[in-house]
This record gives C-alpha cells, sequence and structure tokens, in this order.
C-alpha cells in the first residue's frame, strides 16, 4: 500500500494566516461567491438559445447537480487539507507541482482576474440601469443627469475604481471583506426570495407565459444550443470552488468547511430555480429572451411599477458588488500558497505586520484585473465613425446572394471582432474566458478525489464524499461535454487561454526550484 505522503516541512520563516471566519462567514462565502451577476444576467442568452421552458429549467437543474457534486468531493479535499490555496493545495499533493502551479498561473491570469473583471461590469451595469431608472423619474440632480446613460468609458472608469475599492478593504482586513461578503448575501437572497414569492402574492403570476414547454424538435441544432446554454449556466454557478482558498482562515475547517459548501450550493441551486421560474411566470418567452432585456428589473417592473426598477436595479448592483467582495477574498490565497511553495515571488508570501492579510498577494491580483477589464472594455469600444447606411435597390433585391468567399481574413473578424459592441459585450467576453480556463482545472480538482483516495489512503478524512465514486463521476462526464462546447463555440476565449496555459508551462520550468514547501 502506498505510503500517506509527509506533510511539507515548515520553514521558519512562514506566515499563516489566522482563523477569524466562523460557519455563518463560510456559508455566506460560499453563497456569495456563487450568486453574483449570472442569475440575473444569463437567463436572456439562455432562453434566445433554447426558447422554450422544459429545456431551460433544465439546464439550470443539470449544473446544479453537476455544481453540488463538484462541492461535496471539494469538501472531502478542504476537510482533508484546509490551508490556504484550496485547490493548489489539493493539485499539488495529488499531480505534482506542475499541474498545482498551473492552476495558480490560470487562477492569475485568466480565472480570478477574468472572474473580477467580469463581475466589476456586472456591477457598473446594472449601476448605470438605476441611475437610467432614477433619471427618467427626474431623481437625479441635473449636473448628474446630462451623464446619463454612463458611456462606454464612463463605465470602463467605474469598473476599474471598484475594482480597487474592494481590493484596498481586502487589504485593510479579511474580518472587514467578511462583514461586506455577510451584509450583501444576505441582500442579494432577500431579493432573489422576492422574486420567487412576489409573483403569486400579487397575482402576477401567468402559467400561460410558460409556453411554449418543449421544442417542437429535437435536432442536432437543439443539442448544441444545449451546449452553448450549458457554458452560459456555469457561469451563475461559478465561484463554488472559493470556499477551499480561505479554509485555512476557517475555524474548525473539519467541520465547517463541508457543512458550508453542501448548505451553500443546496441554497443556490433552490432560489436559482425559483428564480427563473418566477421569470418566465411573469414574462412571456419572447419577452425574457428579446435582446438587451434586462430579466430581474423588467420583471420586478411588472410586480411594482417604476420603483421596480430601482429596486432590482439596486439589489442586483450589490449581489454583483458581494462576487466581486468574495472573489477578492478567495484569489490571493491560491499565490500566497504559491509563494510559501516558492513558486511566487517571496514578497507574494509576506502577511501585512498590522492588516494580516495577504495584502502584496491582492495588490498583484488587483494590478493584473485592471489591465483586464481596460483590455475588454477596449475591445468592445464602439466605433468611431458609424457604419454608412446600405443602399438597396431594386435589382439589389432581385439579384442572388452569393456565399461569402472564406479566407483566413475573414474568418478571424468572424471569431474575434464583436460584432455588437458595448458594455454587456465586455462582460460576456470576460465570463467565457473565466470558464474555459477554470473548468478544466475544477475538473482536475474533483478528480483528485480519486487520486487521493489512491495515494493517501491512511490520511484522516474528517468528510468523505458523499455518493462517491458516482457523485464525482457525473461533474466529470458533464465536464467532458461542456469542453467539447467550448471547443466549438469559444473560439477566441479557447484560444487566448489555452496559450496562456502553454506558457505557465514555459515559465514552471524557468522559475520553479526544487526547494521543500514552506507550507504548514
Amino acid at each position: 500500500m502506498t505510503k500517506p505522503a509527509q506533510q511539507p516541512l515548515l520553514d521558519p520563516d512562514v506566515q499563516t494566516l489566522p482563523r477569524v471566519l466562523g460557519r455563518f462567514d463560510a456559508i455566506t462565502v460560499v453563497i456569495g461567491s456563487i450568486i453574483g451577476s449570472g442569475i440575473f444576467l444569463k437567463a436572456q442568452p439562455v432562453a434566445a438559445q433554447l426558447g422554450s421552458f422544459g429545456p431551460i429549467m433544465a439546464i439550470w437543474i443539470i449544473v446544479g447537480l453537476v455544481t453540488l457534486c463538484g462541492a461535496l468531493a471539494l469538501a472531502e479535499l478542504a476537510a482533508m487539507l484546509p490551508q490556504a490555496g484550496g485547490p493548489y493545495v489539493y493539485l499539488r499533493e495529488a499531480y505534482g507541482r506542475l499541474p498545482a502551479f498551473l492552476w495558480g498561473w490560470t487562477e492569475f491570469w485568466i480565472i480570478r482576474t477574468g472572474s473580477l473583471g467580469a463581475l466589476a461590469c456586472a456591477t457598473v451595469l446594472y449601476g448605470d440601469e438605476l441611475l437610467n431608472s432614477l433619471k427618467l423619474s427626474d431623481y437625479l440632480p441635473d449636473w448628474l443627469a446630462v451623464h446619463v446613460p454612463l458611456s462606454h468609458g464612463m463605465q470602463a472608469m467605474c469598473a476599474l475604481l471598484l475594482t480597487f475599492i474592494v481590493s484596498i478593504i481586502n487589504v485593510i482586513g479579511t474580518r472587514w471583506a467578511a462583514w461586506v461578503q455577510n451584509v450583501t448575501s444576505v441582500v442579494k437572497v432577500a431579493f432573489l426570495i422576492f422574486l420567487i414569492v412576489a409573483p403569486f402574492v400579487l397575482l402576477k403570476a401567468d402559467v400561460k407565459n410558460l409556453e411554449p414547454i418543449m421544442p417542437a424538435n429535437v435536432s442536432l441544432n437543439f443539442w448544441r444550443a444545449m451546449g452553448v446554454a450549458m457554458i452560459l449556466v456555469f457561469w451563475p454557478y461559478d465561484g463554488w470552488i472559493n470556499i477551499g482558498p480561505v479554509a485555512e482562515e476557517v475555524r474548525e475547517p473539519q467541520k465547517n468547511v463541508p457543512i458550508a459548501l453542501t448548505v451553500g450550493v443546496m441554497i443556490v441551486i433552490i432560489v436559482y430555480l425559483g428564480a427563473n421560474a418566477c421569470y418566465h411566470l411573469v414574462l412571456p418567452m419572447s419577452a425574457v429572451a428579446a435582446k438587451d432585456t434586462k430579466v430581474a428589473s423588467e420583471v420586478s417592473f411588472q410586480l411594482l411599477g417604476t420603483g421596480g426598477r430601482w429596486l432590482a436595479s439596486a439589489c442586483v448592483m450589490i449581489s454583483a458588488f458581494g462576487a466581486l467582495n468574495s472573489n477578492l477574498l478567495a484569489g490571493p490565497r491560491i499565490y500566497f500558497a504559491m509563494a510559501r511553495d516558492k513558486l511566487f515571488p517571496a514578497a507574494i508570501r509576506k502577511v501585512h505586520p498590522r492588516f494580516q492579510t495577504p495584502a502584496n498577494a491582492v495588490l498583484a491580483q488587483m494590478a493584473w484585473s485592471l489591465v483586464l477589464i481596460i483590455g475588454a472594455y477596449a475591445w468592445t469600444a464602439p466605433s468611431a465613425t458609424p457604419a454608412e447606411p446600405v443602399v438597396t435597390t431594386a435589382v439589389d433585391e432581385a439579384a442572388p446572394t452569393e456565399p461569402p468567399t472564406f479566407s483566413l481574413t475573414n474568418w478571424f473578424k468572424a471569431a474575434f471582432i464583436p460584432k455588437n459592441k458595448g458594455p454587456a459585450e465586455a462582460f460576456d467576453a470576460l465570463t467565457a474566458f473565466v470558464i474555459f480556463g477554470g473548468q478544466i482545472f475544477y475538473a482536475m480538482a474533483v478528480g483528485a478525489v480519486f487520486v487521493l483516495r489512491r495515494k493517501m489512503p491512511d490520511r484522516p478524512r474528517p468528510y468523505k464524499t458523499w455518493g462517491y465514486p458516482i457523485t464525482p463521476a457525473f461533474y466529470l462526464l458533464v465536464f467532458a461535454a461542456a469542453l467539447v462546447s467550448l471547443l466549438l463555440d469559444y473560439l477566441p476565449q479557447t484560444a487566448a487561454g489555452s496559450l496562456l496555459i502553454l506558457a505557465g508551462v514555459v515559465v514552471y520550468f524557468l522559475v520553479a526550484k526544487p526547494e521543500t514547501s514552506t507550507a504548514p
């Protein structure tokens, strides 16, 4: 039988993080990390892809169950190895230093920082919606109203400022960040409960709006649409893995982390299904699927009138802001753990002497997040000059249309240049970028349960994965299907993400050192 792996040796100058988070904090980290912008911003594109209520609810259920299966596996690993870095530690123990390094590398360059950019975009999108609603009601002073709606550049500046502010909060103290997380989590769950209950209380639910229940035919195009919708729904459920990186700061992690993961993910699944059902009970399918529809705002308007739009915009803005904070809380702990293993600069593993936070890791993460936000908004900036109108003659209308000639230039433009530019496209570009990078390593983390059961059979496991081996195997099976859809339908993001991961392999062999880990 393979001997259990030895605990890493403790370096004399190693610094650890204090255990300041309780059970409720851990649960809100899970809920707050998952519920952010996706349940409000992805309902419209999912409806546009599928067009019928049955498949829409099915895809939210499937991805919810997949997320729960992943969380059950992660709970075993987090309880067994409750150290800062979370999945980085699990991958290191299961597969070795290179895959673990690539996780942290991808977290820094793609997953975490891309998430921060997307959530900052979402916060600003709904902040702009709130300002628009107040302007229409003449509640804004003239000096502010003239700038509403916010321009593309102004929204970019606001997203940058938000990321900077929340980063500073996370530098000042983990308890401050946890307080923000607790408050925003309560607000977002309360608003979702309102969306679920209000249509019935106010008698605004109409089952006729659920039609069509099923698609007219189930063809190859339908299954491709299901694949695209699955990728879209992965974003609203993303973030469940965030409790792992902060496990070192959770009191009694062997008990509280598994409870937080299980309870948190189940709450999210329930409120997501309820919210989607009520979206469709209040609005007809055509309204939910219409381009540029802000579904939560429109539903709230139908329920409460103009005040409903203010409420929805404010609550969704707070929800996205809370998810921004939770991602900022979790990410630096991964770089901190890597620096303890001599895989990131030594400065990253320093704990701030006053605030007792990995301040340098927070600031490094902030810096690259700001770069990604600038890049996303620049890539999706509206053209300086409007397109010239197309003049159509009777002869033109009668003439047969020729298929466009294939060329590498045309292919590149179709794949990489956004056709509909604006802040919403900046958000979508960042979310797809994150999902590609994240799902690969989430699957490896879930697979680590199988590897460590064999590699460390005698290691104490305060919690064991419920339903093992079926639940982690189900997660891996769905991941394989999602990967196919990503490769088919999200070419720019998969290409950019693949190049960054491959670059990580090169960097690893240039900087990796054989020193003993300094992790506790």
